[in-house]
């Protein structure tokens, strides 16, 4: 009998042991299933992305972030990003000075770094936060556009200023060129010859209007400028292209470029009061050549390009100042209403 008790009393306390055991082990589960419930991110797929974006293209509330490194950005993005590098060590110090109150929509490669990304931002107390599932590598194999540069790197070798060796310093430049459809068969190009420029050194900005078309295309003259201040030459009433460009300082794009200030490219020189008007452009096939018309010669085109070289600003008309460190937007833009936006650093 008191084997039998005893027998019975060890089989209760394993039974006891089991239960208690198996209550904890749901505890735990419970608890883990909580946390990543609580993880996850806000994603949204790319239709739905591309759709968010349409929507709102002039909604200064609504800012779409690149975490992707400098080199990543420029290598093509989603048209407006701006460039918030995950990687920097400024990237909470950055993301922090943003607007909590405006929506947001994050994208990096893959959509691993966007994911990281989100949640530090919605930490921060940013309550409209969403990455793009599979980042912009998910956007281009669905057949959205990106901004498609074409970047050339040439390494220049200098004496480092230095009087205990003759080690040498290797500086490189990046050419950063970007083509942007407009209306009617035009394509916007723009390049910048560096995005990193050093004190002392200048910004060469190309812009051209080029028929993408294997025909002619007579194209008229329109007015539907999306930044003011967009111009060729300090003299901007004479200017006959149908294109101009602008430089602010700052991270922009077309979603916040109303709250920056731009900067005088040029001097004070007098300008004359002539206004030529233009009616319209008549280009040739596969070409940047244009007849302006009235009066224009299809035989004796006109050159849809220029280069601007920009050395710093002109604060107070007359003394040019060289940039200082920082970034900054490059903004160009055509009478059709194309934008595209390209970024340089100064060191």
């Amino acid at each position: 009998m008191k084997i039998s008790y005893r027998l019975s009393t060890l089989i209760l306390l394993i039974a006891l042991l089991i239960t208690g055991c198996s209550q904890a082990v749901n505890s735990t589960a419970s608890t883990q299933s909580t946390t990543t419930t609580t993880s996850i991110v806000p994603t949204i797929t790319t239709p739905d992305a591309y759709n968010l974006i349409q929507q709102n293209i002039s909604n200064p509330n609504f800012i779409i972030i690149d975490v992707r490194t400098a080199d990543e950005f420029n290598s093509g993005h989603i048209a407006g990003a701006i460039n918030i590098d995950f990687e920097s060590a400024q990237f909470t110090t950055d993301v922090s000075l943003l607007d909590m109150t405006k929506q947001y929509l994050v994208y990096c490669e893959t959509g691993v770094r966007g994911a990281a990304a989100t949640q530090i931002i919605i930490g921060l107390g940013f309550k409209n936060v969403q990455n793009i599932a599979g980042g912009i590598t998910a956007w281009m194999q669905d057949g959205y556009p990106v901004t498609a540069p074409i970047t050339t790197q040439s390494t220049t070798t200098s004496p480092a200023a230095t009087t205990t060796s003759t080690t040498t310093q290797t500086s490189t430049t990046t050419t950063l060129t970007t083509r942007v459809q407009s209306l009617n068969g035009l394509q916007l190009q723009v390049s910048i010859n560096a995005t990193v420029l050093f004190p002392g050194e200048s910004l060469q900005i190309n812009i051209s209007e080029y028929n993408a078309l294997s025909t002619g295309n007579n194209v008229a003259a329109a007015t539907n400028w999306k930044v003011n201040g967009l111009t060729i030459g300090a003299c901007p009433n004479i200017n006959e292209l149908p294109f101009g460009v602008a430089v602010f300082q700052g991270n922009y794009n077309a979603q916040n470029i109303s709250q920056g200030t731009l900067l005088e490219l040029f001097g004070a020189v007098p300008c004359a009061q002539l206004i030529r008007l233009i009616t319209g452009y008549d280009f040739l096939p596969d070409s940047n050549n244009a007849a302006i018309m009235p009066g224009g010669d299809i035989a004796s085109p006109t050159p849809m390009a220029t280069t601007e070289t920009v050395n710093g600003t002109y604060p107070k008309w007359f003394q040019l100042t060289p940039f200082s460190p920082g970034v900054y937007t490059v903004v160009a833009g055509d009478e059709w209403g194309t934008l595209e936006f390209l970024y340089f650093n100064v060191e």
